[in-house]
């Protein structure tokens, strides 16, 4: 895992150089704003840094690499190029088959200088391969290569099928800079800091810049599974793999789930490094961690280091039923403890200013930092379940979209609220109401997600916002896909690396005061994620249970209260400490006379949201979060706001 940035101009005039830039070794090329875009990925990458510049006179061309050090240790040193230095290749990630790959490419003549190192399949795939590349890859990535082989002038970017790994870009006038995060992208000086109006109105929906959008008008991320390449001044780009709801697999069944998550979960297993295996407790990482388990003691390994983490709000450790994990698949365990209410706004501040970038409305990267940094004291990878739900249906959304179907004509008369059960219950009904008076269901998923009513995101803003309910054909599906295929590959394609696998990478990344935690996600092994969007609806729900193939394929593997148990989300109290610890915090951020959202937002709805939550009488905690990260960020970034 690292953090890899650049920079591509096309046109070039030694005679006029920009008047940011100062000519060194022949070239036109600002040398301290490459040292700054290094710097902004320092979190990344703490094992090393590489540069690499085009030493032709007439090409301004950089790429930028942070090290964090899992396969070759010692020879895996980037920017790494091939035998003459006309191919580069800058990476962030992790490729599981190398080895295999390497054996091909030896056969078909090419030379390896290194012994093992991933990076360096890349340099020659690419030699081989071209833009076909990245369909031979099994892994999570972000990669650029540079090749000037014939003056091809050829810059290629690509980003893994599930968007594990981030990469975001911005186009300039004549070239192009990129990043793995957005704060390296903002350091090229030729970038503006331009937002559009309206992305406020979707991150009220959503909390989130689903692909390829963010915050910033001028500035992108390469959509998972996709790929972008520059040729001269010629830009292209496109799609290599598409979730799909095909397989060559009519009937994809138990033995075949087993063996392809048996299999993913051993090749994610390589690593010159420690590994251990987060241990929730919750079905997901149960499943992951007795899988390893299983796969190193075949090998003849020893017990796998499992960690738990225990949080000292009451209600919110669960750790009992790791241990339960534990003690059935024979890992040695360890429980971490963290107190999540330490230091909130110093962390949410840091975050910002290293990985985030934009706006970030996911209250749970508190605590994942938070379990990164502690786990990252025992090894610096770790596997992780993430994806189970979206791809074995585990969140309540899915039962709600399959409700709303075999209750259409009755559901649209449910009442807008009701003041009955506790207030986040009342919430969650509120969201169901407003998802039945939908039209389609594109249009009651966003219902069922959203972070701000329409009505109340639009009273915010002081004007009408853009609805967003993506339809089926917009991800190549057929017009009679069902409404919970359809919830879960909008969540395949936005919420999981728009928020799930976004939220792990800054938190992970920056964990530890710099030493970053890699997490490997064998549930999003591309074979696997073919296999799940094949399953038939009735094998992913049970009655009002979720994940039914999962819980009958693994029911061997794990303790029975585990199998039983009901989702339970990744959460710390924020709502309560918007109440007490950090009521003060909140109130003069969101409060003040020239702070973001009182400048851009109307003040009386933007009051009724604390004095309701203040009071008690509405949650509003999802949406006081979502404002909270918005003034953190415009107050890092300085914005300009467009309209």
């Amino acid at each position: 895992m690292c953090g890899i940035a650049g920079i591509l101009k096309w046109t070039h005039d030694p005679a006029r150089p920009a008047p940011w830039a100062r000519r060194e070794h022949g070239g036109t090329l600002d040398f301290s704003t490459l040292a700054r875009m290094s710097s902004a990925l320092a979190h990344r990458g703490p094992d090393g840094d590489g540069l690499y510049t085009d030493p032709r006179p007439s090409h301004t061309v950089a790429l930028i690499h942070r090290r964090l050090a899992i396969i070759d240790l010692h020879d895996g040193l980037q920017p790494m190029s091939n035998e003459d230095g006309l191919v580069q290749v800058v990476f962030n990630g992790e490729i599981y088959n190398h080895a295999e790959l390497r054996r091909q490419l030896q056969a078909a003549g090419h030379r390896f200088a290194t012994d093992h190192s991933d990076t360096e399949v890349l340099v020659h795939g690419w030699e081989q391969w071209g833009t076909d590349l990245p369909s031979k890859l099994l892994g999570m990535f972000a990669f650029a290569v540079w090749d000037a082989r014939d003056h091809r002038d050829t810059l290629f970017l690509a980003r893994d099928r599930m968007g594990q790994k981030p990469l975001f870009y911005a186009t300039l006038e004549d070239g192009i800079v990129f990043g793995s995060t957005i704060n390296a992208v903002l350091q090229w000086p030729e970038v503006p800091r331009r937002m559009p109006r309206e992305q406020l109105g979707l991150y009220f929906l959503l909390g989130y810049f689903p692909a390829p959008q963010t915050v910033w008008r001028d500035i992108s991320a390469i959509l998972p599974g996709g790929w972008l390449r520059l040729r001269k001044d010629v830009v292209d780009g496109g799609i290599y793999w598409e979730k799909t709801t095909q397989s060559d697999n009519p009937q994809p069944g138990p033995e075949q789930l087993r063996a392809e998550l048996s299999r993913a979960v051993e090749s994610q297993l390589i690593a010159d490094v420690p590994i251990a295996c987060f241990l929730s407790g919750g079905i997901d990482s149960s499943i992951i961690a007795a899988l390893m388990q299983q796969a190193v003691r075949a090998k003849g390994g020893d017990p796998i280091t499992t960690l738990s983490v225990g949080f000292t709000e009451s209600g919110f450790d669960e750790t009992r039923f790791a241990a339960a994990v534990a003690e059935k698949i024979g890992s040695r365990h360890q429980r971490l403890e963290v107190h999540a209410n330490q230091d909130i706004l110093p962390t949410l501040r840091m975050l910002m200013e290293t990985s985030l970038g934009q706006p970030f409305a996911d209250s749970s990267i508190l605590p994942t930092y938070q379990l990164s940094t502690a786990v990252r004291q025992v090894a610096p990878v770790a596997l992780s379940g993430d994806g189970a739900d979206e791809l074995f249906a585990g969140y309540d959304r899915y039962r709600a979209m399959l409700l709303l179907q075999r209750w259409r004509s009755l559901a649209r008369l449910m009442p807008k609220s009701v003041p009955l059960g506790s207030l986040a219950k009342q919430e969650r009904y509120r969201r169901l109401a407003a998802a039945a008076r939908s039209a389609i269901p594109s249009q009651q998923y966003t219902r069922l997600v959203e972070i701000f009513p329409i009505d109340l995101a639009e009273s915010l803003l002081g004007d009408s916002i853009m609805d967003w309910f993506p339809l089926p054909e917009e991800y190549g599906l057929p017009d009679d896909t069902s409404p919970l295929r359809l919830a879960m590959l909008r969540d395949q394609q936005e919420y999981l690396p728009g928020d799930v696998l976004w939220k792990v990478d800054s938190a992970s990344m920056s964990a530890a005061q710099g030493n970053a935690l890699e997490v490997r996600s064998p549930f999003l092994d591309h074979h696997v994620v073919e296999l799940a969007n094949a399953l038939p609806d009735h094998l992913l729900l049970r009655g009002s249970q979720g994940k039914a193939l999962l819980r009958d394929t693994f029911a061997d593997l794990l303790p029975p209260a585990i199998l039983s148990r009901t989702k339970k989300g990744f959460a710390v109290p924020i709502g309560q400490w918007f109440k007490t610890d950090l009521r003060n915090d909140l109130s003069d951020l969101l409060t003040a006379r020239n702070s973001f959202v009182r400048t851009h937002l109307q003040p009386q709805p933007l009051d009724a949201l604390l004095h309701e939550h203040f009071a008690g009488t509405r949650d509003h905690t999802h949406r006081l979060f979502a404002l909270l990260t918005l003034e953190l960020w415009a107050k890092q970034f300085s914005p300009t706001v467009e309209k």
